[in-house]
């Protein structure tokens, strides 16, 4: 025997089917690319969620790279030799020889490289085949005259994370160091962004300010957080010693997942 719906009944149906037809599309959120100021400091929860969740990487003024298929890496004492002594320390010389045998041994034997280039940051040696996997991989050592990182070991992180070798550098030649190394070091890392960077003279040092941000992408049932971080390089005029300071300023939370 057919049933039918009391009037009323179906009328409730009805709403709660529009009501949660509502609530998914509102879920649903359109995340625009933001546009910061170049010396910003302050920023709104809605400006993170916007950075974190868009295209968004970096501010126009920022070094780049248009690296391709292509990965770096920096030749270390790790890659040349091995952990006995438990440091992972990027080298640096000013030999091209000396950095073209250290990119030959950071890879597999039988591995083939283009010929080396070399600019004023680094020398090059692109990968172009190796016996394991296709990967191109830019194998790299910092040039002794612009950049030396004795004292930055990744497996024990210190303030302290080198020394600027240019000779009479500019505050603008500051920045660009400070953002290429950012650069380098999260190209392609999905959990860091740079909102803005501008440096600020002092008397004896030049000091480049990132204001960056931190994702955790949290599992099922947690919200991702959104960490603001004010990073504050202050680089030695004279010495070209390069200190940072990290300060967290807040943590939000993102979508839920």
């Amino acid at each position: 025997m057919k049933t039918s719906l009391a009037p009323g009944i179906s009328v409730l149906i009805g709403i709660s089917i529009l009501i949660s037809c509502e609530i998914i599309n509102d879920s649903k959120r359109d995340y625009e690319v933001p546009e910061f100021d170049l010396d910003q400091s302050e920023y709104t929860d809605n400006e993170l969620l916007n950075a974190t969740y868009s295209d968004y990487k970096f501010p126009d003024n920022f070094y780049s790279e248009n690296l391709g298929d292509t990965n770096l890496y920096y030749v270390n004492t790790v890659s040349i030799d091995s952990l006995d002594e438990g440091k992972w320390i990027e080298l640096s010389t000013n030999s091209f020889d000396q950095a073209k045998g250290w990119s030959i041994r950071s890879t597999y034997e039988n591995s083939q490289f283009e010929p080396g280039k070399v600019c004023e940051k680094y020398f090059e040696f692109i990968r172009t085949y190796n016996p394991v996997d296709n990967n191109l991989i830019k194998f790299r050592t910092h040039r002794a005259s612009y950049l030396t990182r004795d004292n930055f070991d990744h497996f024990n992180k210190s303030d302290t994370i080198g020394v600027f070798k240019k000779q009479n550098f500019t505050d603008i030649e500051a920045k660009e160091l400070i953002d290429y190394l950012w650069f380098t070091d999260n190209y392609n890392n999905a959990s860091s962004k740079i909102l803005s960077s501008y440096f600020e003279n002092n008397q004896k040092t030049i000091n480049v300010y990132h204001y960056e941000l931190f994702i955790v992408y949290g599992d099922f049932g947690l919200h991702d957080k959104i960490s603001l971080l004010k990073k504050i390089y202050k680089i030695d005029r004279n010495s070209g010693l390069i200190i940072v300071d990290k300060v967290l300023i807040r943590v939000i939370n993102g979508e839920m997942n």
